[in-house]
């Protein structure tokens, strides 16, 4: 049995990137789901992410320390890239996953924790627009 693609990224609104967890993820998997993310703060470009991890039920100790080595081996491109993060979180054990992450590594962007997929999509559409009030339409 192969485990699941990490290529949960849709990036067909950019600058709008969406990731949609299946579930907890295998560690390969997770490893490779970080890859991808390095992949798309490798563009260079500024977005905003939405998050889904309505269907995630708990995330392994092994991996919560593992997205703080991350977002430490990344934390310029993060800060510099990512306008804002919504997350789409059902779970109280989730949530207490995300807020230790968040806690031993202060993400520096506005993060926000939602309850559903229109919540988020707003939050995110209005930190595109906030963007663009700021610093201008992209070129294109």
């Amino acid at each position: 049995m192969q485990p699941p693609s990490p290529d949960f990224f849709d990036d067909s609104r950019w600058p709008l990137l969406q990731l949609r967890l299946p579930g907890t993820l295998a560690s390969r998997a997770y490893e490779d789901c970080l890859a991808a993310f390095g992949r798309q703060l490798d563009r260079g470009e500024r977005f905003v992410l939405i998050v889904d991890l309505s269907r995630v039920s708990m995330v392994p100790l092994d991996q919560r320390w593992r997205q703080v080595e991350w977002f430490e081996e990344r934390e310029q491109q993060v800060r510099e890239l990512i306008i804002g993060s919504a997350n789409i979180i059902t779970s109280p054990l989730v949530r207490l996953s995300v807020s230790a992450i968040m806690y031993f590594k202060r993400v520096p962007l506005p993060v926000v924790i939602v309850p559903d997929w229109n919540s988020a999509e707003a939050w995110a559409l209005e930190r595109l627009e906030e963007e663009r009030r700021v610093r201008g339409p992209r070129p294109g």
